[in-house]
């Protein structure tokens, strides 16, 4: 089922089903996944097989992968971006904390302790590419603090480092949803920009301070920037004016960060947080720049009109497919990388510039269908119980700006 949702025209106000308002989807966001997911399956094969060689190809190729980490900043605006608008459009309707924080569950949850459990049985088994998680990593990975537990322990276990990030999410996830729920649009907005500015300044502080460069990195009020950028553009969709001037100024954004981001990595020779000289410069700026970058790409993403040829790449089927099963791959792709990699190991003997786009390929398509086993197999029956936590209409319907006309398809 599709239906055309406008918003204001006059003093008329377009109603919707509420079906139709809390099943949206926007397929080119898909395709932004996708990429974010593809970023970071580069930088994992890139640091696997080496990072750096010398040579008029493998050189700027390695220094292009080294800027993978990013695809982790792209995730936060998207996630800032998905979640406020859900939380705002259910805002006011009966259950709106209780069905969001069902929902959330079943979505990430049984594949995240699915994996966590599985890795723990198979370390104890002490099978290859497995090594035991002691109980201060398992309380953490239970307890969704794991992000705090690396910069303690300074210790990155392979196959489940990556679930630092998805520590982050939660943490946003627990508390967002009060600020939504207590604020109207304007002031929450405000709180956008404040927290992101706040968390700028949190980082500058802890790399002024000369303080360990993991805090900055992962340590969650030192990462609010892409999530509540992400948020900032939801609530500005939300609304017409906010829109019309939030799209206008959307393309001099985007190549004015992108320019800065591309002149601290040639100036720099790599975008690498991590990196002793410079690293705290991506950390404070870069990270702010990423936020202001990557949303600048939704709201072009979602403002494209047909025939677009950035809507068209990104709603491109092979993104849509890669971006629809993001979650299990970026779950996956880690462990596939340590059997996969160690399998193509002969492969690292070849040139940079073909060992490791090789070895993207194998480890995306190995992930791709693991993640869509899982998915099928395992995942889809707990998608199943949402049916018991069903978003309920508000009191007042939000109404998106007439100036975008979005199609809403059943999910």
């Amino acid at each position: 089922m599709r239906v055309v949702v406008c918003g204001r025209v006059g003093k008329e106000l377009c109603t919707v089903s509420e079906k139709s308002l809390l099943n949206r989807h926007i397929p080119a966001l898909d395709g932004l996944r996708a990429l974010a997911v593809l970023a970071v399956i580069a930088i994992d094969v890139h640091m696997y097989y080496g990072q750096f060689v010398s040579g008029p190809i493998s050189g700027p190729l390695s220094a292009m992968l080294t800027c993978g980490w990013a695809g982790v900043d792209l995730f936060f605006v998207l996630s800032g971006f998905l979640i406020t608008g859900i939380l705002y459009d259910t805002k006011g309707g009966d259950g709106y904390f209780r069905t969001f924080y069902a929902r959330r569950t079943l979505r990430i949850m049984p594949l995240y302790f699915g994996y966590v459990f599985v890795i723990i049985v198979l370390g104890r088994l002490s099978c290859p590419f497995f090594s035991w998680i002691d109980g201060g990593d398992a309380a953490s990975l239970g307890l969704y603090v794991y992000n705090f537990r690396e910069v303690y322990t300074e210790r990155f276990p392979a196959v489940y480092h990556h679930f630092w990030s998805l520590a982050v999410e939660e943490h946003f996830y627990l508390i967002w949803p009060l600020a939504v729920w207590s604020l109207r649009r304007r002031p929450l907005m405000r709180l956008c920009l404040a927290g992101a500015v706040a968390s700028f300044w949190l980082r500058v502080i802890v790399v002024q301070s000369g303080m360990s460069p993991l805090i900055p990195y992962f340590v969650t009020p030192c990462r609010l920037d892409g999530l509540l950028a992400g948020s900032f553009v939801a609530l500005a969709w939300r609304d017409q004016a906010d829109w019309i001037r939030l799209r206008r100024w959307a393309g001099p954004v985007v190549a004015g960060s992108g320019g800065l981001l591309l002149g601290i990595l040639l100036g720099r020779g790599r975008l690498d947080a991590h990196a002793e000289a410079g690293g705290g410069l991506v950390m404070t700026v870069g990270f702010t720049v990423l936020a202001v970058f990557f949303s600048g790409l939704i709201v072009l993403a979602v403002d494209a009109p047909e025939g677009n040829r950035w809507r068209q790449f990104l709603e491109n089927k092979g993104l849509r497919a890669i971006g629809k099963y993001s979650y299990g791959i970026y779950v996956f792709s880690p462990l596939i990388l340590n059997v996969v990699g160690r399998l193509l190991w002969p492969l690292s003997q070849a040139p940079a510039y073909i060992a490791k786009p090789v070895g993207i390929i194998w480890v995306l398509a190995a992930s791709f269908g693991a993640a869509w086993l899982s998915y099928h197999l395992y995942e889809k029956h707990f998608l199943r119980l949402k049916r018991f936590f069903e978003y309920r209409k508000p009191a007042v319907l939000p109404v998106l700006p007439p100036s975008v006309l979005v199609s809403y398809q059943k999910s």
